[in-house]
């Protein structure tokens, strides 16, 4: 009997994992990388970018959070955007995104050094940083160390501060070396599968409105192993990142703006968005009522106001 359960469990485990493979074929098939990669050390960085017709009002560059790509903030706010040049990278491991430095790169301060070497690369220019939940967090750490590129920050649902119970027990052994792994590959993928559903219902529950559908199809480049790992190890580090990170924020030397949902169950706008906008020299605070954790899908024309006035405000201080 015992070895009949140990059989079965082996064969489970092995039809999992071949059902991630196919998975993660698949999806790289029907997504293919649409942007364009620039050369960082260690490896390459993806990034799509847009452009208006004429001379642009200004450079935006969109940061994502954990478990997205650079898609959805692409997808919500580039047609309020038009007007200004917008680039939207994949963080090191998401996307089509190498990781980079391996497990090491989890660190959000070493994937703000790799994203800062390719945007000086591709964009010397200064430019509006936003950034939605943990690129919120690499966000800020890029606004403590190169102010001197931003023109100001702008935070979306963004984990800025330390929080209760801090990371899940299931988050740590998910990025764990060889459990971590085997989980990505025999548990992950498949469960992640299962709670996308259809593509049109990629982040259900985070907000009453849904994203486009070409953002929710792009979330898929979530359905593989070696992206849930990276998930997981990233996850797993913030906490003490974040711990270490807050008690600078009174160093900030460029406009801060915060925008939350007061409804956001996934990133408390009270212990983050609010005390971000307290302790930051120049921050503010703009709660939206009934909002979850995407504002950038529920409030695009307003983010977009906020940063058109973010950007007239550098133009004035010249």
């Amino acid at each position: 009997m015992l070895r009949c359960a140990l059989i079965a469990i082996l064969l489970l485990t092995l039809g999992l994992a071949v059902f991630s493979e196919v998975t993660r074929a698949e999806v790289e098939a029907r997504h293919p990388p649409r942007g364009a990669f620039v050369a960082v050390e260690g490896g390459r960085l993806h990034y799509r970018e847009c452009r208006p017709a004429g001379e642009p009002r200004g450079t935006v560059v969109l940061l994502h959070g954990a478990y997205d790509n650079h898609a959805d903030l692409l997808a919500a706010l580039g047609p309020t955007l038009s007007s200004y040049r917008v680039i939207a990278p994949d963080r090191p491991g998401h996307g089509w995104s190498e990781r980079l430095g391996g497990r090491d790169m989890a660190d959000p301060g070493r994937q703000a050094q790799a994203l800062m070497q390719g945007l000086d690369r591709i964009a010397p220019e200064r430019f509006v940083l936003v950034g939605h939940s943990l690129g919120g967090a690499i966000s800020s750490r890029i606004a403590l160390e190169r102010p001197e590129r931003l023109q100001g920050l702008v935070l979306l649902g963004a984990m800025s501060h330390p929080w209760p119970g801090g990371i899940a027990w299931s988050q740590r052994i998910a990025a764990t070396p060889w459990i971590g792994s085997l989980f990505s590959h025999v548990v992950g993928v498949p469960l992640a599968r299962y709670r996308l559903g259809g593509e049109t219902d990629a982040v259900s529950g985070l907000v009453p409105q849904r994203p486009c559908h070409e953002a929710a199809g792009e979330a898929r480049l979530l359905l593989r192993p070696d992206v849930q790992q990276s998930n997981a190890e990233d996850m797993a580090v913030a906490f003490d990142f974040l711990a270490d990170q807050a008690p600078r924020y009174r160093e900030l030397e460029v406009p801060m703006l915060a925008v939350a949902g007061d409804a956001d169950t996934i990133v408390s706008p009270t212990i983050h968005s609010a005390a971000m906008a307290r302790e930051a020299p120049q921050g503010r605070l703009l709660l939206l009522p009934g909002v979850g954790h995407m504002p950038q899908h529920a409030a695009p024309g307003l983010i977009a106001a906020a940063i058109d006035a973010m950007l007239a405000a550098a133009r004035d201080r010249r």
